[in-house]
């Protein structure tokens, strides 16, 4: 009679364990989606985005000044 309740035990154990896991594997893949996301995505206020977007804000003025001097000696 004791063997066949620890065996019932056991499987009951071996349930809740793999439960336990897929569990534990769901919620670490969420937190490790999200910090992946959180690490990628760099905000404004950051230092380095402000300097990128000041680059970049460069850029255009620099292209469009170029622009505006090629359509200057195409007119002449």
């Amino acid at each position: 009679m004791s063997d066949r309740s620890n065996s019932h035990k056991d499987s009951n154990e071996t349930v809740l364990g793999w439960k336990f896991v897929i569990i534990v594997g769901v919620l670490s893949t969420i937190f490790l989606s999200f910090f992946y996301l959180a690490m990628t995505q760099e905000p404004d206020y950051m230092p380095g985005a402000q300097r990128k977007a000041q680059q970049e804000k460069e850029l255009a003025q620099h292209a469009s000044a170029a622009s505006e001097v090629v359509e200057q000696n195409q007119q002449k």
